[in-house]
C-alpha cells in the first residue's frame, strides 16, 4: 500500500533524477533474467509456490533485492518505494490495474518467513559459479581462503527458538564463512546458534565434506586461534590442505629447529609505521602425545615476527604486536608467511561491508527461516555489486552500490536488447 507523503518514498522523485547508465540496467536486467528460470526450478524444489497464486518466488526475490540494494530505513519503506518503480513492478510480475501492487505489505512480510528460504539460497552456487570463472586481477594471492564467522544479535524475546542464554546480549546466531579475497567473493556460509564454536564449524563446512575436501587440495586457508585444533590440523594435512594461523600459548612445541634468516636491515633499528621484522624462523614439531584429543605434528613451521601498526592505528591506541604463526608451507619466505596471515583482515573487512552497507544486522524477522533469507539476501546483494564491478571494470564499494538501485528502479524488459560494452560508457552517479 502507498504510505501517506509526510513518510516519503526512497525513490518517489525518479523524474527528477539523472537517468541511469543504460548498459548497467542491462546488466541488471539481464540477471534478473537468468535468475527467474532458476528461481521457478529452486521453488519447485522446496515447495515455495504452496499456496501462494498471486505472489510468486521471482516477485518475492524482485522485492528482497530491491530492499537490499535500496538500504531502505525499513522494509515497509522498500515495499513503497518499489511500487514507484513502474518497469521493475512490470518485470517482477506485481503489476494491477490499480495504483496498487499485487501483493500488499503484510503478505511480504509473512512471505519472509513462512516461504522457505531455500528457494533464493539455492542460487548462491549457480551465482558464485559464474564469477570464479571470469577474470579478476588481484595483488593477493590467488589459492588463498579465509576462514571466520560474525555474530548477529537476535533477541531472545522475539526468537524462541534459539537456545536459552543468561546473557541476553549474547544471544543469537553465527555466521560462518570462507572468503577468497583474491576475487572478493563468499564461496561457502554457514548459519549456526552461538552454541556451535568455530571449530565444529569447521567440521561441518570442510572436514566432514569429502568432496569439499578434494576440491582444496593444494590451497592455502588463513584463520585465527577460534579454529585451532590440532587433529583437525593433521585432518588438513591429510587432504593436502595447507594452513596459516596463529600459535595457541599453551600449545606443546618440541625438537625446534633453527632455520637461517636473511636480514636486510639493523635488527636493533626502530621500526617504522606498518613495518614488520621476523625474529625467528623454525622447524617444529607441535603438539603433545599425551594429549588424546589432539595430534603431533611433525615438521610444522614456526615464524615469530614483530610487527608495527601503521600511523592511523597507532593513533587508534594500537601497539607493536608479536606473531607466533604456524603452518606447513615451506616454500614461503618468512615474510610471505607473515603477510598471509595479515590478509585474513579482508573477511573482516567483508564482514563489516555487509554490516554497515548492505544492512546484514536489519533482519527480515526473527525466524530462524526470516534470518537465513536475511543472510542470503545480503549475499546476493553482494554478488551482484561484484559483477557490476566487473562489467563496468571498476572497484566494487559504496559509489557504485549508491547507483545500482537508480538503475534498477528504472529497469524494464526493453533493457534486454542489444548489450553494449559497459565499460565503454561512464556513470552519471544520483547525487
Amino acid at each position: 500500500m502507498p504510505l501517506p507523503p509526510d513518510r516519503s518514498m526512497r525513490f518517489a522523485p525518479l523524474v527528477d533524477q539523472p537517468q541511469p547508465n543504460r548498459a548497467l540496467r542491462r546488466m541488471l536486467a539481464d540477471e534478473l533474467a537468468r535468475l527467474q528460470p532458476a528461481i521457478a526450478t529452486s521453488a519447485a524444489v522446496c515447495g515455495a509456490e504452496r499456496y501462494r497464486k498471486h505472489f510468486d518466488s521471482f516477485a518475492h526475490a524482485c522485492l528482497l533485492l530491491f530492499h537490499g540494494l535500496s538500504r531502505g530505513a525499513s522494509l515497509r519503506q522498500s515495499y513503497a518505494a518499489f511500487s514507484a518503480c513502474p518497469g521493475l513492478v512490470e518485470l517482477s510480475g506485481l503489476a494491477t490495474t490499480r495504483d496498487t501492487l499485487a501483493v500488499s505489505f503484510s503478505q511480504f512480510a509473512a512471505s519472509n518467513t513462512s516461504r522457505p528460504a531455500a528457494f533464493l539460497s539455492q542460487l548462491l552456487p549457480a551465482v558464485l559459479g559464474r564469477l570464479e570463472r571470469s577474470d579478476q586481477s588481484h595483488a593477493i594471492p590467488p589459492d588463498l581462503l579465509l576462514l571466520d564467522s560474525t555474530f548477529l544479535h537476535v533477541s531472545l524475546a522475539l526468537a524462541g527458538w534459539l537456545p536459552p542464554s543468561d546473557q541476553p546480549r549474547s544471544a543469537g546466531v553465527r555466521l560462518q564463512c570462507w572468503y577468497e579475497p583474491a576475487t572478493e567473493l563468499p564461496l561457502r556460509t554457514l548459519i549456526t546458534t552461538t552454541h556451535v564454536n568455530d571449530v565444529q564449524a569447521l567440521d561441518v563446512l570442510l572436514l566432514e565434506e569429502p568432496l569439499q575436501l578434494a576440491a582444496l587440495a593444494g590451497r592455502t586457508l588463513i584463520f585465527d586461534r577460534g579454529f585451532y585444533s590440532h587433529r583437525r590440523f593433521a585432518m588438513l594435512r591429510t587432504a593436502r590442505i595447507h594452513f596459516i594461523t596463529r600459535l595457541q600459548p599453551q600449545a606443546t612445541v618440541d625438537d625446534i629447529v633453527d632455520r637461517p634468516i636473511q636480514v636486510m636491515f639493523d635488527p636493533t633499528a626502530p621500526l617504522e609505521p606498518g613495518e614488520l621484522r621476523v625474529l625467528a624462523d623454525q622447524q617444529i614439531t607441535l603438539g603433545s602425545p599425551n594429549n588424546r584429543a589432539g595430534a603431533v605434528l611433525p615438521a610444522m613451521r614456526l615464524v615469530t615476527a614483530q610487527v608495527e601498526p601503521s600511523a592511523a592505528a597507532q593513533r587508534q591506541g594500537q601497539t607493536t604486536q608479536t606473531y607466533q604463526l604456524i603452518t606447513d608451507r615451506f616454500d614461503l619466505t618468512p615474510l610471505e608467511v607473515v603477510q598471509g596471515y595479515r590478509w585474513r583482515w579482508q573477511i573482516e573487512i567483508f564482514f563489516r561491508w555487509l554490516k554497515s552497507h548492505l544492512l546484514l544486522e536489519r533482519l527480515l524477522g526473527y525466524s530462524a527461516n526470516a534470518i537465513e533469507l536475511t543472510v542470503t539476501v545480503a549475499i546476493l546483494v553482494h554478488l551482484f555489486v561484484v559483477l557490476a564491478a566487473r562489467a563496468l571494470r571498476t572497484r566494487r564499494g559504496t559509489r557504485l552500490l549508491a547507483l545500482l538501485p537508480w538503475a534498477l528502479a528504472h529497469l524494464s524488459w526493453r533493457d534486454l536488447g542489444e548489450r553494449v560494452p559497459a565499460h565503454q560508457l561512464l556513470l552519471p552517479l544520483p547525487p
